[in-house]
């Protein structure tokens, strides 16, 4: 993670009371007055595929600054820092300090609007006050003379801001984040008593609330991110994309015994060759395998015979850490889940397959929380072969 750089400043942001309350302009200028020191700054949050920093208007400086959520709440660009993973409940560390952030309304409205997309492109231009430590980074000249501080963010380009409380959040055009419906269950009546979860999806894992049902089969979210699970061993799983704002919408549930995946064990089915950890997977002639390990993941490569590692499209992994979000129904022009469970009727994993809107298909069956079987497919061609593996799956002998 490239949010290190190669100063150690030990303070923490709990040591300051008060936040030093500075100018954009000025912190862009004079990076290095303000080092190690919790400001206060108000300015807009660039959201793009590798830049989340801060814009402080039309400063005459070239000087970048990264931002970064304190806490356990993760980045949602990608880039090199890769911070769009966090372990829930960690807070972040920064050159050896730790850093939370206060999740209050004015934190869950910022990371819902920023997260808020309509294909590649974000939905709002957000302006808020942010308040956390920050961090000049090394200084370095440019070919123009001027002097610049880098060593964090997206290929070192910047300082860093290390955001631990929101406050004064705007958003152009004005957004109304409020979302409410009704859910209806198998039998056609309303579902009262079934927890409603809402995902602000971009991090991983992602930013959720949850509420339950009342006796109307109402549910309501202030705050909505853009999609809404459904899930109840008893019925099908259903992640359900959502535009908040807008009006009543109306979910029905069906009934999880005509979709769920009862996966057996190998002694039970009969194929020679197999790959896999836990759980194992018939390879059919015409394919071959290759292993291979990967951070702290281990990995098999499926791919057609005559091939090599590098052209499969179908993986399987193993993690060692305990994999906590599920697929999501964004950009997705057809989606479906369904419960993966054992001979007992006990839930062991979730299958989610999808077709994204410009083509291509997509599948992702997690086991037992740590075990994943998926491909990602560019173009439109159907993957016949890849979803006969997949369904091939039995549990190996313990």
């Amino acid at each position: 993670m490239l949010l290190s750089g190669s100063l150690f400043v030990p303070r923490s942001s709990a040591a300051q009371e008060n936040p030093v309350e500075i100018p954009g302009c000025d912190l862009a200028k004079n990076p290095k007055a303000f080092d190690g020191k919790l400001l206060r700054v108000r300015g807009t949050l660039n959201v793009h595929f590798e830049d989340f920093s801060l814009g402080v208007g039309n400063c005459d400086s070239e000087q970048g600054i990264w931002l970064a959520f304190g806490g356990d709440v993760p980045g949602i660009v990608a880039s090199t820092v890769n911070d769009s993973f966090r372990t829930p409940g960690v807070d972040i560390k920064v050159n050896k300090v730790s850093y939370g952030i206060k999740k209050d309304e004015n934190f869950h409205r910022l990371y819902a609007l920023i997260a808020a997309r309509h294909g590649d492109k974000p939905e709002f231009t957000v302006t808020a006050t942010l308040t956390g430590t920050f961090y000049a980074g090394d200084a370095r000249a440019a070919a123009n003379g001027a002097t610049t501080f880098v060593g964090y963010g997206h290929l070192g380009c910047c300082a860093l801001l290390v955001i631990t409380e929101v406050s004064d959040v705007e958003s152009v055009p004005p957004a109304n984040l409020n979302l409410h419906g009704v859910l209806i269950g198998v039998d056609g009546k309303p579902a009262e008593g079934f927890t409603v979860f809402d995902d602000v999806l971009g991090g991983s894992p992602p930013e959720r609330q949850k509420t339950v049902t009342n006796e109307r089969g109402e549910f309501a979210f202030s705050n909505s991110g853009q999609q809404l699970r459904f899930e109840d061993p008893n019925d099908r799983p259903l992640a359900l994309t959502v535009e908040p704002g807008g009006a009543s919408i109306r979910v029905s549930l069906e009934d999880a015994k005509h979709s769920d995946w009862m996966i057996t064990a190998c002694g039970e089915v009969h194929s020679p060759r197999r790959v896999g950890f836990s759980v194992l997977f018939a390879l059919p002639k015409n394919m071959e395998s290759s292993p291979s390990n990967a951070d702290d993941a281990q990995a098999v490569f499926v791919y057609p015979r005559g091939k090599d590692a590098p052209s499969a499209e179908l993986i399987i992994s193993k993690s060692s850490e305990e994999i906590t979000d599920a697929a999501d129904s964004l950009g997705t022009e057809w989606f479906k889940e369904r419960w993966i469970k054992d001979s007992a009727g006990n839930v062991v994993g979730m299958d989610a397959r999808g077709r994204v809107q410009h083509g291509g298909y997509w599948r992702r069956a997690i086991f037992s929380g740590h075990e994943i079987a998926g491909y990602w497919l560019q173009s439109g061609e159907r993957p016949k072969v890849l979803d006969q593996i997949i369904d091939s799956a039995c549990t190996a002998p313990k």
